[in-house]
């Protein structure tokens, strides 16, 4: 009964989740200049949601596993900020991220009211938003608390270290510590568990003498 129950709850978390890959076991720097321009990068692992409790109730026969695993691949492999995506078994995959892409390059400026959402629009990690008051706020969504307990039971887990690299004028954040490198300061994030809090910064942003927000991004 106490399996039931388990494997049921589990499968009311993963429908419950609104991303469809969770990081794991990783490493991400957020570099953001004063003036808006940013790129991330990212290794460590990504969970497929979706197929989890599949594999946690034995349910995905062994003719179709690896079929489903490339599919999964392959839907990561399609955006090209993903320079490695290697299958680790289970809907996990260990990658390697550097963006987004934008005009045929890594990164890119935020405009005067811009939302970017990285690493995918169904990954969820981080959001990006500039206001015309000039702030820029970066937030990362956040694990309902009875959906956090749930994946802990199970066994499943969201530990890694996040960055904020950056030369602007952070007037909020909830990091677990700051560093300061010459001009620059970084902020760090020690994420343990899906309980951990999650990176949340306000940064105001500097005019550019040199570069309109209105030139191309």
């Amino acid at each position: 009964m106490r399996v039931v129950y388990r494997g049921l709850a589990l499968m009311m978390v993963l429908v419950s989740l609104t991303s469809c890959y969770v990081p794991d076991k990783f490493k991400a720097e957020l570099r953001l200049s004063r003036f808006g321009d940013y790129a991330l990068s990212f290794e460590g692992d990504m969970l497929y949601v979706p197929i989890l409790h599949e594999y946690a109730e034995n349910l995905v026969p062994k003719s179709e596993d690896a079929q489903r695993q490339e599919n999964i691949r392959e839907d990561l492999a399609r955006d090209p900020a993903f320079t490695e995506v290697k299958p680790m078994g289970r809907g996990r995959f260990h990658v390697k991220y550097l963006g987004p892409i934008r005009h045929g390059r890594a990164g890119g400026r935020l405009g005067v009211n811009e939302l970017v959402t990285i690493i995918r629009r169904d990954v969820h990690m981080l959001r990006i938003k500039s206001n015309p008051d000039n702030q820029v706020v970066i937030l990362s969504d956040s694990i309902r608390p009875t959906d956090a307990q749930a994946l802990q039971q199970q066994g499943l887990n969201v530990q890694g270290e996040f960055r904020l690299t950056t030369d602007g004028n952070i007037i909020k954040h909830n990091a677990t510590e700051v560093r300061t490198m010459g001009a620059y300061k970084v902020y760090v994030w020690k994420i343990d568990n899906p309980l951990s809090p999650m990176p949340h910064a306000i940064m105001i942003r500097d005019i550019d003498p040199e570069r309109s927000l209105r030139d191309p991004q």
